[in-house]
C-alpha cells in the first residue's frame, strides 16, 4: 500500500493511523483495523492481544519522525502545574470524541435536509452536494469507529420523530461501517454512503401521510407505498447532464427493497442479478426500521431485532455473509443493550468485541439489590480484572420496562429525551 510504513509494536504511538495489523480482525479487540489510535491503553490492548507489527499511514496521522504528544506549555510563574489522571485524560477523549460524531451527524443532516427540500421543490439532486457529507462520515468513522457506531445506537434511544433525513442518516452511517469490514467486495463507499442517503426519496412523490403513518395500511396504500423505489427515479437528474447520478447509485435507490429470495418489490429481482450496495443498504435500513420508533409501534429490543437478522440470512432473505458481517459490526448485544448479568447487577453495553460476541464492554449501572451505583462500574467481560467476578450475560431487558434512560450513561449532553 503506497505511503504505508511495517513498524513494530514498540514504535507505535498515539496519533498514528493504524491501516493494518499482523492478526486478522478476529483475533484482536477492535471492530476495524483502520483507526486513529488515541491512547497508550490500546496498545497495551494490541500487546496482549499478541500484536507484534502494525501497519500505519503517516498521511492520515503521526509518523516515526514526529513526536506523539506536544510537550506540555510552561504553566505562567507561580502557577503549580495541574496534574491530570490517565482516567480523566481518557474521559475528556471519550468525551471529545462523542461530541465530534454528534457533530458529524447533525451535519450530515442538515446537509440532507437541504437537499430534500430541492428535491421536493421539483430541483434535481445534485450529487456533489452529498460528498463532502459521506466524505465527512467516511473519515470519522475511519478514525474512531466505535463512537460513530455509538451515535447510531444513541439515536435509536432518544425519543425522536422519525424523518426521511434522520433515518437515512442512520442508514448511511451505519451501510459505511458495514462496508468498511467487507472483504474481498469491491464497492464505492462513496457512492454507497450517497445511495443509502437518498433511498428513500421515493416517498417524496407520495402523499406523506402514507410515510407517517398512525395506522395500518390499507392494500392499496402498501401498494403506493411499495412503489417509491421505481418514484425515485423522477426525483434523479436525467442522463445525460452533468449533474447525472452514477449508475451504481441509481441501483442501490432502485432495489434496497429487493430481497435475494425474490421476495422483495418493486420488480422481484433475485439471485446474482442484485448489486451489493442495494443489497447492504437494504439490509441496514431493514435493522434500522427494526429498532426506531414508528407511530404504530415501539422499537424492537436491539438484540431481538440482531435475532432476526440472523433468521433472514438462514431464509435465503439476505446474503448469508453480509449478515454476518453486519452482526460482527453491531454485535450480538449492540451498544446501547440493557443487560441482566449473572450477579444479578443490571448494565449497558458501552463497546463490543468481534473475537468474544457474547462478552461485550459494560458499564455496571446496579447491583445485585438492585441500587444504582453511585459511579457505574466499566467491565469488560471478555478480559475482566482479577479481582472481578466471573459475569455473564442472563438476559437482555427493556429499558422501557425498567425505566432506565439509556442515553444518559453515554453522555449527559445528549439531547432529547430518552425513553
Amino acid at each position: 500500500m503506497a505511503g504505508t510504513k511495517r513498524i513494530s509494536i514498540a514504535a507505535l504511538k498515539p496519533g498514528m493511523f493504524v491501516v493494518g495489523m499482523d492478526q486478522p480482525w478476529y483475533k484482536t479487540p477492535f471492530l476495524f483495523h483502520k483507526r486513529l489510535v488515541g491512547s497508550d491503553d490500546e496498545i497495551n490492548l494490541l500487546r496482549r492481544h499478541g500484536i507484534q507489527e502494525v501497519l500505519i499511514d503517516p498521511g492520515k496521522g503521526l509518523d516515526l519522525e514526529e513526536p506523539a504528544v506536544n510537550p506540555p506549555a510552561a504553566p505562567p510563574p507561580g502557577d503549580p502545574p495541574k496534574a491530570q489522571t490517565p482516567a480523566s485524560s481518557e474521559a475528556e477523549l471519550a468525551h471529545a470524541r462523542a461530541k465530534a460524531a454528534r457533530a458529524t451527524y447533525r451535519e450530515a443532516m442538515k446537509a440532507l435536509e437541504r437537499v430534500l427540500d430541492e428535491l421536493e421543490s421539483g430541483n434535481p439532486a445534485v450529487v456533489t452536494n452529498l460528498k463532502k457529507v459521506v466524505a465527512d462520515v467516511l473519515r470519522r468513522i475511519m478514525e474512531h469507529p466505535l463512537s460513530m457506531l455509538t451515535q447510531f445506537c444513541v439515536q435509536k434511544m432518544q425519543e425522536f420523530d422519525r424523518t426521511l433525513a434522520s433515518h437515512a442518516t442512520d442508514v448511511c452511517v451505519l451501510s459505511l461501517i458495514v462496508a468498511q469490514e467487507l472483504s474481498g467486495v469491491a464497492i464505492d463507499h462513496e457512492e454507497l454512503g450517497i445511495g443509502a442517503l437518498l433511498h428513500d426519496i421515493g416517498y417524496l412523490r407520495l402523499p406523506r401521510n402514507l410515510y407517517r403513518r398512525s395506522r395500518e395500511l390499507t392494500g392499496h396504500e402498501r401498494s403506493l407505498m411499495q412503489q417509491h423505489p421505481q418514484l425515485a427515479a423522477a426525483a434523479l437528474p436525467a442522463r445525460p447532464s452533468e449533474s447525472a447520478m452514477p449508475e451504481t447509485i441509481r441501483r442501490i435507490i432502485a432495489e434496497h427493497h429487493e430481497r435475494l429470495d425474490g421476495s422483495g418489490f418493486p420488480q422481484g429481482l433475485s439471485g446474482a442479478v442484485l448489486c451489493m450496495g442495494g443489497q447492504l443498504v437494504g439490509l441496514v435500513d431493514t435493522y434500522d426500521g427494526m429498532v426506531s420508533w414508528r407511530t404504530d409501534r415501539p422499537p424492537l429490543l436491539p438484540h431481538d431485532a440482531i435475532r432476526q437478522l440472523f433468521v433472514l440470512g438462514e431464509k435465503g432473505r439476505f446474503d448469508k455473509s453480509l449478515v454476518e458481517v453486519t452482526i460482527k459490526a453491531l454485535g450480538v448485544y449492540p451498544v446501547g443493550s440493557l443487560l441482566k448479568l449473572n450477579t444479578g447487577e443490571r448494565a449497558i453495553v458501552v463497546g463490543i468485541h468481534s473475537e468474544h460476541r457474547l462478552k461485550p464492554t459494560v458499564k455496571i449501572i446496579t447491583s445485585p439489590l438492585g441500587q444504582p451505583y453511585e459511579e457505574p462500574l466499566i467491565v469488560d467481560l471478555a478480559n475482566p480484572g482479577s479481582d472481578q467476578p466471573a459475569r455473564t450475560i442472563l438476559r437482555a431487558l427493556d429499558p422501557r420496562q425498567e425505566r432506565v434512560k439509556t442515553a444518559q450513561y453515554f453522555d449527559p449532553a445528549c439531547e432529547g429525551t430518552p425513553r
